[in-house]
């Protein structure tokens, strides 16, 4: 594997975005780039935290975000369950936990809400899914009003992983 890139800024400048996101978050309003690569875990991470891997040009993060609809989360708890533990457990060894941002608030899931609504999903299932999960991975689940607020918190979430790595390495 490839060694990090190095970042110029005393931030990073680029946010690498996977290429398999549905609704991308583009950071227009943060100061930032995007560039769409393929990550091996999570959706959105900066250069200096990845490692390249140019046989097969994925790039692999020692932090990411993974970004979530509210109908992407409630499918996850449901029926991609598989799926996405196997994304939980990619980022078992990460010093930090890997922050999943979800477009929706926590009230709004457990009131039934949006698409728990027509999902059918029970609040109890929510609550104890993310709570085995939190338990048992190394996970940290963000609930947030909206889109943009989400966006906001994945762009400050992956400046702060980048100061305390910063401060880890002094």
């Amino acid at each position: 594997m490839e060694n990090r890139p190095s970042e110029t800024g005393s931030l990073a400048e680029t946010i690498l975005r996977d290429t398999r996101e549905q609704r991308p978050w583009t950071f227009d309003s943060c100061g930032v780039e995007t560039r769409d690569v393929t990550l091996s875990t999570g959706d959105y991470a900066v250069p200096a935290r990845c490692r390249r891997d140019p046989g097969t040009d994925t790039y692999h993060p020692e932090f990411a975000v993974e970004r979530k609809s509210p109908h992407d989360f409630l499918t996850t708890l449901t029926w991609n369950r598989d799926r996405f533990v196997a994304e939980l457990e990619r980022a078992a060894e990460w010093t930090r936990p890997l922050p999943v941002v979800v477009e929706t608030s926590w009230e709004s899931l457990l009131r039934g809400r949006g698409p728990a609504a027509w999902r059918d999903v029970h609040p109890n299932q929510i609550v104890g899914t993310v709570s085995a999960w939190t338990r048992c991975y190394n996970v940290d689940f963000r609930f947030t009003e909206n889109r943009r607020r989400a966006e906001r918190c994945a762009f400050l979430l992956l400046v702060r992983d980048s100061l305390l790595c910063r401060i880890d390495e002094r």
